[in-house]
């Protein structure tokens, strides 16, 4: 049995300790979903204590028709969006802090190798900045947690073949601006 499936019937028995270590587990991911959408740290980490409530409340409502993370990740994103969506607030695709982003280490040996990555990560913040919020939960959910289609489709309501078709165009999309960021630190250089 999986691991998140044991946890969550322990939870559904009483045992509190094993939903703390089922919040433990997806924190992380939960707040990078939640404040992909909504612009304010602030409002961002409470929509992710709002969907944690939510799952503890409506865990014995969980089909597992799903992966139990499949199920937290469409709540989360849903919550964020109807917060965002009250407070009509101007949704913002990333938070200029570049701690979400985590580029593999490619084991550099050179205090070069090290400059190139993070400039590497600033160009790629920077084209997921200028996505839209959905685009760029779509891109994280994708590349940076590696997640599979049919899941991204499941926690964001897309039909498969429409999130093909948006990460067939982001990526296209992203090409073009980090080819044209490139090109202009190129000819700074020169």
């Amino acid at each position: 049995m999986d691991e998140d499936l044991k946890l969550v019937d322990q939870t559904l028995q009483g045992n509190q300790a094993a939903f703390e270590q089922l919040v433990l587990r997806y924190q992380n991911y939960v707040f990078t979903i939640t404040h992909r959408v909504l612009p304010l740290r602030e409002e961002a980490e409470e929509a992710a204590q709002d969907t944690f409530l939510k799952v503890y409340s409506t865990l014995g409502a969980f089909e597992r028709k799903s992966k139990f993370s499949t199920w937290l990740y469409t709540i989360a994103y849903r919550t964020a969006v109807d917060v965002a969506r009250r407070k009509q607030l101007a949704i913002t695709s990333i938070d200029e802090d570049n701690s979400y982003l985590q580029l593999e280490d490619t084991g550099g040996e050179s205090p070069t190798d090290d400059i190139f990555q993070q400039d590497l990560s600033e160009q790629l913040q920077e084209a997921i900045k200028s996505l839209k919020p959905d685009d760029a939960t779509l891109i994280t959910l994708f590349y940076l947690h590696e997640k599979p289609v049919k899941e991204i489709s499941d926690i964001m309501g897309l039909t498969l073949s429409n999130v093909k078709t948006k990460l067939h165009r982001l990526r296209e999309n992203l090409k073009e601006v980090l080819s044209k960021q490139l090109k202009e630190e190129i000819q700074d250089l020169l």
